[in-house]
């Protein structure tokens, strides 16, 4: 019996996500100062030009038509007011800490980026469809955020969030989010702002897209380890990612073994000095890694 299964063995808690002064992650922090400083740069170049900043870098219609493409990127990083800014950093230091100590930087950027664009694309679309919606210039990070919130709900669902006094599941928190956003949708007449909706709505789908192409949101649903206890969906997706890199270290270890083999067999029938000069470097590689796996073999013996 572990012990674990006795019965003073402490109860496992609940993990809850919190607003705790706590250093975010790398690309978060960097991603948190580049939004606070261009707020401040917008709120500056406003008493100029009140439109110049959300005109050439807001994401809009006409703009994309001139063409304007950066504009699809730089919209992320503008922002209406600062509430629209706070919500949108407390969002992405919140999930995107997680995000990132989870999976790195990388794939936190692409993620990050990826949902922000694919949300910019859905309001163009929208502006094609309906021209009436295309005068306003689309901008804030809202389409990133909605991914990460899939994100947390995907692979951290036990997850409970404390925003201010109340606790709640991280699964609770997006589906209150998606009621709101539900109701904007059908409610005729009522809906301020169809084209921000509809970037959030495409970064969520966006995220979970996103999943289904790295492989892991199949497997979350379906894999046969998923009720193993302690065994979290992001341990399993690493643990299925280390046996990749290790299938293919190997098979990378068996094409170069081969090669040694083609190698030897020509330096038994032409000689070594038939060998060009990237066969000698491959052998004498081969030779040094097979030395080191002896020395590592000895000293495990001794041991």
């Amino acid at each position: 019996m572990s012990w674990r299964d006795r019965s003073y063995a402490p109860e496992p808690e609940t993990p809850q996500l919190r607003i705790q002064f706590r250093r975010p992650s790398s690309a978060v922090m960097w991603l948190l100062i580049v939004n606070v400083v261009i707020f401040f740069l917008d709120v500056v170049f406003r008493n100029v030009d009140p439109i110049f900043v959300h005109r050439y870098f807001g994401l809009s219609l006409d703009g994309i038509r001139r063409p304007f493409i950066w504009q699809i990127f730089t919209y992320m990083f503008l922002h209406l007011d600062h509430w629209h800014l706070l919500l949108n950093m407390l969002g992405l230091y919140i999930f995107g800490t997680e995000f990132e100590r989870a999976f790195g930087h990388q794939r936190f950027l692409q993620f990050y980026v990826t949902c922000g664009m694919v949300g910019g694309l859905a309001y163009l679309l929208l502006a094609v469809i309906a021209p009436r919606f295309a005068g306003v210039p689309l901008i804030g990070a809202s389409g990133a955020i909605y991914g990460l919130l899939i994100a947390a709900v995907v692979f951290f669902p036990h997850v409970r969030v404390v925003l201010f006094i109340f606790p709640m599941p991280i699964r609770v928190f997006a589906l209150i989010v998606a009621g709101i956003l539900l109701l904007q949708l059908i409610s005729p007449g009522k809906l301020p702002n169809p084209g921000g909706e509809v970037c959030h709505i495409a970064g969520a789908a966006t995220g979970l897209a996103l999943f289904w192409a790295w492989g892991m949101l199949p497997r979350i649903r379906v894999g046969v380890d998923r009720d193993v206890p302690g065994v979290s969906a992001v341990g399993r997706w690493r643990a299925r990612r280390r046996e990749g890199a290790w299938a293919k270290r190997q098979q990378e270890i068996a094409r170069e073994q081969a090669e040694v083999d083609r190698i030897l067999a020509k330096v038994h029938s032409e000689g070594l000095a038939s060998l060009s000069s990237s066969e000698k470097k491959l052998l004498a590689r081969a030779t040094r890694r097979q030395q080191e796996r002896e020395r590592e073999a000895d000293r495990a013996d001794r041991l």
